[in-house]
Parts: C-alpha cells; sequence; structure tokens
C-alpha cells in the first residue's frame, strides 16, 4: 500500500507502507532537510538507498549510497563530503570499516584496509 505519512516530529514519508510503517520503496524528508530515499523495512533504512544530509544539519553536505541495514550505512557504499572528499568501499554501522578508498579535494588517496572509520593501511 502506498501512503504519504507526517510524523510528529514533522518528517514527512511518501512510499509504500505495511502496519503503518515505510516498509518497501519509498522517501524520507526530515524538518532539517535531511532526505532518505530507498528501501525501508518496519520502518528503518534497510536495502539500498541515498541519505543526503540537509544544510541545517550538523552533517551537512554529507551524502551517502549504497547499502543499509537496521537504519545505518552496512556494506557496500559511497560517501561524499561538503569537502568533496570521497570514500567508497566497505562500511559497518556507519563506519568505513573493511577496503576502501578514501579520495581527497585535494588528490590524495588512501587505498586499503579501514577501521572504524580511520585508515588502517594494505
Amino acid at each position: 500500500m502506498k501512503e504519504k505519512i507526517t510524523f510528529e516530529y514533522g518528517a514527512m514519508y511518501e512510499g509504500e507502507t505495511a502496519d503503518g510503517k515505510p516498509h518497501g520503496k519509498g522517501k524520507i524528508i526530515y524538518k532539517k532537510g535531511t532526505v532518505y530515499e530507498g528501501d525501508f523495512i518496519n520502518g528503518k533504512y534497510n536495502g539500498k538507498g541515498r541519505l543526503a544530509y540537509g544544510d541545517e544539519t550538523p552533517l551537512a553536505g554529507y551524502m551517502y549510497e549504497g547499502d543499509f541495514l537496521d537504519g545505518k550505512q552496512h556494506g557496500k557504499g559511497k560517501a561524499t563530503f561538503k569537502t568533496r572528499n570521497e570514500y567508497e568501499g566497505d562500511f559497518i554501522k556507519n563506519h568505513f570499516h573493511g577496503r576502501g578508498k578514501m579520495t581527497y579535494a585535494d588528490g590524495r588517496v588512501e587505498e586499503g584496509n579501514w577501521k572504524n572509520g580511520v585508515f588502517d593501511g594494505e
């Protein structure tokens, strides 16, 4: 079933639902401009999606596209920062973790293993 839902905290959702929760394909827009579009399971981001933080948030300019699990960036994905740095590779629970490549705006590249968001070398 497709629905439009406005949540108490001001977010607006449009897409597939089950039991009154986002479930399937949909898009949610939060009060401060953050937008998630992709797959939901039981109200959480699960599957493939794109998350872009709004200008009024501490993470303004950050965008992630890839896999989600239980509302977290988890699996393969690509993150782009306001600084124009880009990371592409493995994520676990919102952290760069596993194989990945960070390309910095100044042209530097770190490619190899990452652990909890920190470059760990080859």
